[in-house]
């Protein structure tokens, strides 16, 4: 579309001028034609007239043959206008008579006759013949010719074009004059219109426009007037409103001003308010956990020793129970996290059937309680292991599995887990959690995850919380890549969702690894469907032949059958509902007695402890076997192995199968010898060869001199840094393999990533590290040189040996907590030991160091110190110590030298009852050690 405006000259032009001219010239042209043939015909016309007139006059003469009258004639006829020469030619007497000059010569050949008058054409000259006749035009005699001049009648055709052209020109140039002063009339007002608009439009609202001749444009500039008058009365009275609201605004800022003052010093108040929250949670959850820890411990050690069953089943349930209570502890503080954008996830192996076998074991109690019945439905082709972060993995999933408890007095609770989207490397899991309870209405869906929300907030409701749970779910959903949801309508249940997006490990158990029971039948029998919907699963996906019964009485006709058919039932799976009343135990004793005796078939019975131990109180030889519910994937297949006589591998097995492959390179650089002892022991016992290094330089050395595999980088070291030495290594590798670089920082992981990637590392990990992490860091970088994976090496418990005494795990004086030593070096006693006296062996120096550095204001160098000292720390359970030098290692990073200055006295106090604790202290006691050195 031409978006071209035309302008009123143009369409003058166009509409007015341009019609005019062609009209003009088509009227000249057509009287100028008509005007030449006009005169062609009346010189034809004369012509023709002079010819026959002239014929008519020699007629007689010729007749009479009076020679001197025919000449009189002829010279009497030049004398007409025009008429250049006559010849007249008599025939019968072949006599010629001319007057005037010779004929100029024709184009034409012919000759003149005398049947009929002819015209013919010179170049400058007309020739017109007539036959000698009498005035009756007959009795012809011969023929008379005469030439007539064309000259003058061509300047008459000229002077007729000249007038015509002359006269057009006038019409044109008075069409033009015209047609310019109607643009002007019309364009001049408009101009005129157009500069006091934009004027107006520029606030010289003053401007009128003058009075006008046309009554068009009389109106409109009335129009216009009478619009300038109002915007004038218009800009005044906004002008008087501005002036108020000036007024008004300074009044305003003057106010805002005031609580700007005001706001300064609440919100530097809230800030101190939210650094003592943020401190007082810190310590209340570390003064929380070390006890919970300490019950851990205790508890782990005491399920080594000679147990019965039931106490060993008491004691994992403190076991389990106490770590569900460590992890809601750790949800209130992550709550705090997410809410500050400070949480991170791990990313570890998840065997995720073990982890939702957890936490079913876990919450089992409360749901037998109300005979609810946890079941899980696992897809298949879901990987045995994954990576992420188990831990939040289950703290989700047991927050949802908890609340369908909680909300739930009768039914089934299904845990169903299947495939969203599958990569090469990642897959996208679907949880659903779904109840028979009360419902949830779509008011209380909609405000479901918000934070202290509860679906019931009446002073009389029946289910205690904080309704945070949801909460702290759907933060911990969105950082695994997921989302949460719920469908559910009143009184009809509840589904529970939620989608977690996982890597894929590559250690994989391999097909041998696998059960296959395509050799065994099994028949299932109980009245829950969906219970046995989950065993009929599970035994399927180890190639089992089962069949499925309501009733048990309808077992003994199908057994009876396949016997006949030679085709025999090896196990009879009973499932047992946690409501069941009706089994008496000697009718299972019984049952379990004729079916071994008669079938020779072994009855396995999956019912929760409590009635196992109703069933087990009545006979002490009792032939039925028992797997506790909720029915756990390994505690399925180890029974069916054990009564099915199968080797079916464990993890264990695996993993010695997996020591035994070849290990790989390693280089570990730390500046800190504690730290570097505590790493090398660990990667020792993943059957790697480690090459330690001290500083970036003997790195460089290092990988001049040998090839690695994977090189463990501390970051802050001394002279070259880890960065540095990085680049270094970067630099050397041009044209040569890539070997991965992991770096080794105290700080959050987030913090530092992206320079830490820039600078030419692979990955990263947060100290203190563990043999879990430093296996899974390896085995996920070595396929890059070819290597095999590194397994954690599981070390075989001698029973001969006596059992030691419980180990203490925290002095009383807080400083130390000897169970946190232990766990930081993989429980390994004597090595916590050294790690805990290199330590102390060096606190004395480095307090001087400190205070020596900060007396001189030397930050960059005390910042070094803390770091290193915060490094120590990590490896050894010093809580309190670990604890200040990494704030005010993180305020040193931050540069904020002033608010670290505030923070060493409470380092130096610290370091004093460290010394203190330390001086003249037997450590060899309290790692358990005195026994086994005498």
């Amino acid at each position: 579309m031409n978006n071209k405006r035309s302008s009123i000259k143009s369409d003058v032009w166009r509409l007015i001028f341009i019609p005019s001219i062609s009209i003009i010239i088509l009227i000249a042209a057509s009287l100028t034609y008509l005007c030449i043939s006009q005169i062609n015909k009346f010189i034809d016309l004369r012509g023709s007239v002079l010819a026959q007139k002239t014929a008519h006059l020699l007629h007689k003469p010729m007749l009479e043959n009076n020679r001197e009258l025919v000449q009189y004639i002829l010279d009497a006829s030049i004398e007409e206008p025009y008429i250049r020469a006559v010849h007249a030619h008599y025939t019968d007497t072949d006599q010629s008579f001319h007057s005037g000059p010779q004929f100029m010569q024709t184009e034409d050949a012919g000759e003149p006759n005398m049947q009929q008058p002819l015209e013919r054409r010179t170049d400058r000259t007309l020739r017109f013949s007539h036959p000698l006749v009498n005035l009756e035009n007959k009795n012809p005699i011969g023929w008379v010719e005469l030439e007539l001049m064309a000259a003058p009648y061509a300047v008459v055709r000229y002077e007729a074009i000249v007038l015509t052209i002359a006269l057009t020109l006038l019409c044109l140039i008075m069409g033009a004059y015209f047609a310019i002063s109607l643009y002007y009339r019309i364009t001049d007002p408009l101009d005129h219109i157009k500069n006091i608009v934009h004027a107006l439009a520029r606030g010289r609202l003053n401007e009128r426009v003058e009075q006008q001749n046309s009554s068009e444009f009389l109106g409109l500039a009335e129009s216009i007037n009478t619009m300038a008058d109002y915007m004038e009365a218009a800009q005044a009275d906004m002008q008087s409103h501005i002036d108020h609201a000036i007024e008004d605004l300074r009044e305003t800022l003057e106010t805002i001003e005031i609580q700007n003052v005001e706001l300064d010093l609440a919100r530097k108040e809230a800030l101190e308010a939210s650094r003592v929250k943020s401190e007082f949670l810190a310590n209340t959850s570390h003064e929380i956990r070390t006890p919970l820890n300490g019950i851990l411990g205790f508890i782990n050690l005491a399920l080594k020793t000679e147990l019965n069953e039931q106490q060993r089943e008491y004691l994992e349930t403190i076991r389990d129970s106490a770590q569900n209570l460590l992890t809601v502890i750790n949800g209130i503080l992550d709550f705090s996290k997410i809410e500050s954008g400070k949480l991170t996830l791990d990313y570890a192996p998840v065997p995720i059937r073990n982890c939702i076998d957890e936490v079913l074991h876990i919450l089992a109690p409360d749901a037998h309680e109300k005979n609810l019945e946890l079941i899980n439905y696992v897809e298949p082709c879901i990987p045995k292991n994954l990576l992420g972060d188990a831990l939040r993995f289950k703290q989700v999933l047991s927050n949802l599995v908890s609340n369908a408890i909680k909300y739930s007095s009768t039914g089934n609770i299904l845990i169903d887990v299947s495939i969203l989207q599958q990569q090469e490397t990642q897959i996208t899991l679907k949880v659903c959690v779904s109840d028979e309870g009360i419902g949830l209405t779509r008011e209380e869906q909609d405000q479901l995850f918000s934070p202290f929300n509860q679906a019931d907030s009446s002073n009389t409701r029946e289910h205690e919380g904080t309704g945070l749970g949801l909460a702290i779910c759907k933060g911990l959903v969105e950082r695994m890549h997921g989302e949460i949801g719920v469908v559910s309508e009143p009184e009809q249940g509840s589904t529970f969702w939620f989608t977690a997006r996982l890597g894929i490990d590559k250690r994989q158990p391999s097909v041998s690894q696998l059960a296959n029971l395509s050799d065994y039948r099994i028949l299932l029998c109980g009245e829950n469907a969906a219970s046995l919907k989950q065993i009929d699963c599970l035994l399927r996906e180890w190639n089992g032949n089962t069949q499925s019964i309501p009733a048990i009485h309808d077992c003994f006709p199908i057994l009876r059958n396949a016997r006949n058919s030679n085709n025999n039932f090896d196990l009879l799976i009973l499932d047992i509902a946690p409501n069941e009343r009706k089994i008496p135990p000697v009718l299972l004793n019984n049952l379990a007695e004729q079916l071994n005796v008669e079938f020779n078939c072994t009855l396995i019975a999956c019912c929760t402890p409590a009635h196992q131990r109703l069933f087990r109180a009545h006979s002490d030889k009792s032939q039925v076997l028992f797997i506790n519910k909720p029915i756990a994937y390994d505690s399925l297949l180890q029974t069916l192995g054990r009564q099915l006589d199968l080797h079916i591998k464990d993890m264990r097995e695996q993993d010695e199968e997996e020591a035994l492959r070849p290990s790989v390179a390693v280089l570990l650089v730390d500046d800190n010898l504690a730290n570097l002892q505590l790493a090398s022991e660990l990667l020792r016992g993943l059957n790697t060869q480690v090459v330690q290094a001290s500083n970036g330089k003997q790195a460089i050395e290092a990988c001049n001199d040998n090839e690695f595999d994977v090189i463990f980088m501390d970051i802050q070291m001394p002279g070259m840094d880890g960065m540095e030495a990085t680049r270094h290594i970067r630099a050397l590798e041009q044209g040569k393999r890539r070997t991965p670089i992991i770096a080794l920082t105290a700080h959050t992981i987030t913090e530092q990533k992206a320079e830490l990637l820039i600078a030419g590392m692979d990955d990263c990990i947060s100290k203190p590290v563990n043999e879990a992490q430093l296996a899974h860091i390896i085995n996920r970088w070595a396929s890059l040189s070819g290597k095999k994976e590194v397994v954690i090496q599981i070390e075989e418990k001698n029973h001969n040996l006596n059992v030691r005494e419980p180990i203490p795990t925290q002095d009383l004086t807080g400083s130390v907590d000897i169970q946190l030593c232990l766990k930081l070096a993989n429980n390994k006693p004597a090595l916590a030991r050294d790690m805990l006296s290199m330590l102390l062996s060096g606190l004395e120096t480095e307090k001087q160091q400190i205070n020596a550095a900060l007396e001189n204001r030397a930050y960059e160098e005390l910042g070094e110190l803390i770091h290193r000292l915060y490094g120590s720390s990590c490896y050894c359970g010093v809580p309190r110590l670990k604890h200040i030098s990494g704030l005010l290692d993180k305020l040193f990073q931050s540069e904020q030298y002033e608010q670290a200055r505030d923070a060493i006295p409470a380092l130096n106090h610290a370091l004093d009852d460290l010394i203190n604790w330390g001086r003249d202290k037997e450590l060899d006691p309290l790692f358990g050690l005195e026994k086994a050195d005498a």
